[in-house]
């Protein structure tokens, strides 16, 4: 039977982390950053433990059977988790209706933010906070035996089962089931522990009354052997259960923020260093488990224990330095694949015990002893409840001191030095005490004070961790820190993030965590005159200015504006350069990232220096609730989604909120960036902007860097390009090769007329519940992914989003390419360069194709062959030279067919008796660029028969696409689908964007729901 409880302790100890480690991610989404979320989760879940421990513990004694009372409380606790999702919607949804609105920003709304958090879990956090005590005095009543050993154990299984729940339900449950789901699977194993402690308490015995405290003789000869009173024995033992749990949790803060820079600081990455520092605890209370009953001397042991911790954490300094390089290795030796990955996950968790088992192993010695020498010496039964809540009461403690006031204040080093030190002190005293019984434990204690005082000021003073190393960023590239070399600007432990600022070469960058979150040129810096010299916009500098400003373009007349996430500050720079908007807000959660922005200036000047614009230090979820006002524009750009609490900026209900805090006619653009995404990733965002806005929009700033531009209205307004020639955002472009209203057509990629039918049945968006953007988002930073169907989408033969809308895009009149990474503007400025030398002609050089010389000499070869008397050697060659040449002029326009080209390559065929192949070919290819779908479903139709794709004569992908798109826009349903099933096989389900698009183009006309 008692081997039976101790599993279903193991079962209690995972439903509590599940509950934890979700309650985390719920109230992530109610007050913002995750860092946030973790410590006011800590702080009320372990309140609530502690209350519940103490009230236990004081009337445990009179309960004539705790452990069908533990089998109770599971039973509520289940009860609750099975309801929590519906109370958390109704309570949140009031908050942001009702509450936040009437309170407006300050002090009463965070109190706000508190008393709903607290109200949320605080009654489901007491009753966990009673199951320790209940099960402990429940099982001692019925086995008396070694009490140091069954407390042992019981720490041990409780916190052994809380390692795992944390991974189970972060790398399984959530996967499977979402937020709700895991907590159902959390309020399960609460009713499987009730149920079967229940039917163990029924058949087997229990004493009625629990083991007598010590007569008064037995804990004054207790007290005595330490030199001390019975109440000063009382008091010194709860008194170092408080402090170790502050110096432990202490740890746990540094370390996470520490470790973060190692591992990044994904929700995963953060589960893995929870998980590790739980289960060393459960390690040391397993190895305990047959001393607790044989050590004669308690508190010198205790003491020792202490002391040894301290110093073991002062140790995991130089392994944290170098578990960067670890980190380094660790990317270089396993494959970017989902077996890498996983992997990868183990060796990062073998990271997080090198760091934190040495001091969480003996952190998990001291409460059974501290407990069992209370329980046997001192006070009785009552000492399970009092320590355990005590020391509940020390982590609180220990979380805020650490996470809001020191971390701030000391940074993370002299953070983990302080906590250290407080272990260490905290072994001294207890050595002190024993050695008034000792005079071998004097001279131990004293040696012990000495060298304490000797490590931590040898430690404190030294210089602290290079600071390169800590923003290599090491998890993302696996870059050996100190590979490259930069010149840091500003370093700081903010409440919520390390932020730092760095000049490489000639660029400057801010990043949050060792995650670069802006940077540009430093050239932007200086001061610009008529001969400062114009650059193409690449990189960081082309989204940062050009997502604000595409999206003021399309509320031209905007008066109130709201940007989320500060970074370099050059996105509210730039909508400040406007002279129509009258109010700015850019909204950042931390404020460390505001001073480190300031290495910007003057670049970014207006959003300190400008009247107009107000910075917020605030969630923006909780900002754009209580701000009791419409805004016309709100620019959302956070960090990657792959960074804790990040994605839920992403999700269907942020969305709908966002809808209701715009005007009228307002608008919301959402940044996505296209790296280290899927495009199932970027689809499940897209799904979400899909159920919560009337139209949309999507245009690329960068290759690889996505807006999305969404109205409440029917239609988006088409956008004013003239907003650029405004002498301010003339100005902010001042080193740079403005954009021009032809090139910024070209940032064009698709509507939301174009995914409609794909998002029409898309499983599941990204939600606050359903977080598959953020459970996938680490993943695909591993695989180094990317959304390569989102990123290309407009420069394949056939423009899928231009041809469903069939919206024409003719061809560039100018060889201009001011942003030089967008592919639709490269493409027409190349296409223009070729039709038209003088194209060039007033072009700033750094606007010119850089590939203009060399598709000027394929042409030139090409015109030359056109020329030739001879016909070529093979044909297939030549047809293979035709569509590189077709290509250049012919990509990023629609609808267009350059007859130019055509003529001479018509005339070729005719005069050299072309086989049927290479005809076929060019009119499918003229057919498809000018739109003629009747040619291209003919062509396509005896190019397939011919068997063309399988010798080589086209590419398979693009006769497909060709082939369904002519026959659907004639109408001709079944040949589409024919066609779609020959030459897409079984490949639909793994194949990429276009391909899912294009079937579910045919899926929607075969059931009468396209055109």
């Amino acid at each position: 039977m008692r081997l039976l409880l101790f599993f279903v302790f193991v079962l209690s100890g995972a439903a509590g982390l599940m509950y934890e480690s979700i309650w985390a991610r719920y109230l992530g989404l109610f007050v913002g950053h995750a860092a946030y979320a973790q410590i006011l989760t800590i702080g009320i879940f372990l309140g609530g433990m502690a209350l519940g421990a103490i009230l236990v513990g004081r009337r445990s004694e009179g309960l004539k059977d705790p452990l069908k009372w533990y089998a109770v409380v599971e039973l509520a606790a289940g009860v609750l988790g099975l309801f929590f999702h519906e109370f958390y919607a109704f309570t949140t949804e009031f908050a942001y209706e009702f509450v936040f609105p009437a309170l407006g920003t300050g002090l009463g709304l965070t109190l706000a933010k508190w008393i709903v958090a607290g109200a949320l879990i605080l009654p489901q956090s007491v009753l966990l906070g009673m199951t320790f005590p209940l099960m402990a005095a429940g099982v001692l009543r019925r086995y008396r035996e070694r009490p140091g050993r069954t407390l042992a154990i019981l720490y041990f299984t409780n916190s052994l089962g809380a390692a795992a729940g944390v991974l189970v339900a972060g790398f399984y449950l959530l996967r499977i089931a979402g937020l709700p789901g895991t907590l159902l699977a959390a309020a399960m194993l609460n009713l499987v522990a009730a149920a079967v402690s229940w039917g163990v308490a029924a058949r087997s015995t229990a004493l009625e009354r629990p083991a007598p405290p010590p007569e008064a003789g037995e804990r004054v000869a207790a007290a005595a052997a330490a030199g001390l009173r019975v109440r000063q024995l009382v008091g010194l033992l709860l008194g170092v259960s408080f402090g170790t749990a502050v110096a432990s949790f202490i740890y746990e803060i540094a370390w996470l923020r520490m470790l973060s820079l190692v591992l990044g600081s994904a929700t995963h990455s953060f589960e893995l260093m929870l998980s590790a520092f739980i289960l060393g605890l459960a390690l040391g209370a397993f190895w305990v488990r047959r001393r607790a009953d044989q050590w004669k001397r308690p508190l010198l042991a205790l003491g020792i224990v202490q002391w040894i911790m301290g110093v073991s954490a002062l140790a995991t300094l130089p392994l944290y330095a170098q578990s960067f390089y670890w980190m380094a290795d660790l990317m270089q030796a396993f494959a970017r694949t989902d077996g890498g990955y996983q992997g990868f996950t183990v060796a990062r968790y073998a990271i997080c015990l090198a760091v934190m088992l040495p001091s969480t192993f003996c952190a998990g010695i001291t409460l059974p002893l501290i407990t069992r020498t209370l329980l046997t010496h001192a006070t009785g039964e009552r000492a399970i409840g009092s320590v355990y809540g005590v020391n509940t009461l020390g982590s609180i403690f220990g979380v805020g001191l650490a996470g809001l006031i020191l971390m701030p204040l000391l940074g993370v080093r002299l953070l983990l030095v302080a906590g250290a030190a407080l272990d260490m002190a905290l072994g001294v005293a207890l050595l002190l005490v024993a050695a008034k019984a000792s005079g071998g434990a004097r001279r131990l204690a004293y040696g012990a004070a000495v060298a304490t005082a000797a490590v931590t000021l040898l430690v404190g003073v030294q210089r602290g961790f290079d600071e390169n190393v800590l923003a290599s960023g090491v998890f993302r590239h696996g870059n050996r820190p100190g590979s490259v070399s930069r010149e840091i600007l500003h370093h700081q432990d903010g409440r919520t993030a390390t932020v730092t600022t760095w000049r490489q070469g000639s660029t400057i960058a801010i990043a949050t965590n060792g995650k670069v979150d802006g940077s540009l040129p430093e050239s932007w810096l200086s001061a610009c005159s008529e001969g400062t010299p114009r650059r193409a916009l690449i990189g960081d500098a082309s989204t940062q200015s050009l997502a604000p400003l595409i999206a003021l373009a399309h509320v031209p007349n905007a008066r109130l504006a709201a940007v989320i996430g500060q970074g370099t500050g050059m996105s509210s720079d730039a909508l400040l350069a406007s002279s129509v908007l009258e109010r700015v807000v850019t909204i950042e959660i931390e404020p460390e990232i505001i001073r480190a922005s300031r290495a910007f200036y003057p670049a970014n000047s207006a959003v300190f220096d400008d009247p107009r614009s107000e910075i917020v230090i605030e969630d923006a979820r909780t900002y754009l609730a209580s701000a009791g006002e419409s805004f016309d524009l709100i620019v959302s750009e956070p960090s990657n989604p792959w960074v804790s609490g990040v994605a839920s900026l992403f999700t269907s209900e942020f969305y709908g909120r966002a809808a209701r805090w715009l005007s009228d006619d307002g608008v919301f653009a959402q940044w996505v960036q296209l790296y280290e995404l899927t495009d199932g990733l970027v689809l499940s965002v897209l799904a979400g902007i899909e159920e919560n806005f009337g139209d949309y929009e999507v245009f690329l700033t960068e290759f690889d860097d996505m807006l999305i531009v969404a109205t409440n209205a029917d239609s988006l307004p088409a956008p004013d390009w003239s907003i650029f020639s405004s002498p301010g955002i003339q100005e902010h472009f001042c080193h740079a090769v403005v954009p021009t209203a032809e090139s910024l057509e070209g940032t064009r990629l698709m509507h939301d007329g174009v995914l409609a039918p794909l998002l029409y049945g898309w499983g599941q968006p990204n939600s606050d519940f359903y977080p598959v953007l953020d459970l996938g988002a680490e993943r695909a930073r591993y695989r180094q992914e990317l959304a390569r169907g989102f990123a290309g989408f407009a420069t394949e033969r056939v423009d899928l989003g231009e041809v469903v809308s069939l919206r024409r895009v003719e061809p560039a009149q100018r060889a201009n390419v001011p942003m030089g990474s967008i592919p639709r503007v490269y493409a027409r400025a190349l296409a223009a360069g070729l039709r038209d030398p003088a194209s060039t002609q007033g072009v700033d050089t750094a606007g010119v194709p850089k590939g203009l010389d060399a598709a000027r000499y394929r042409q030139l070869r090409w015109n030359e062959l056109l020329g030739g008397r001879e016909g070529p050697d093979d044909w297939r060659a030549w047809v293979n030279d035709l569509r590189e040449v077709e290509r250049d002029r012919h990509t990023g326009t629609s609808g267009f067919v350059d007859e130019s080209f055509y003529r001479p390559v018509l005339g070729y065929l005719d005069r050299h008796d072309a086989p049927d192949q290479p005809r076929l070919v060019v009119a499918f290819y003229r057919g498809l660029a000018g739109w003629d779908f009747y040619v291209v479903a003919q062509t396509a139709g005896a190019l397939l028969e011919s068997g063309a794709e399988r010798e080589g004569w086209i590419a398979r992908n693009e006769l497909l696409e060709g082939a369904v798109v002519a026959n659907l826009r004639i109408g001709d349903v079944p040949t589409a689908r024919r066609m779609f099933g020959l030459l897409a096989g079984d490949s639909r389900g793994k194949g990429g964007l276009r391909l899912q698009l294009l079937g579910a183009y045919v899926d929607a006309m075969s059931n009468g729901l396209g055109e």
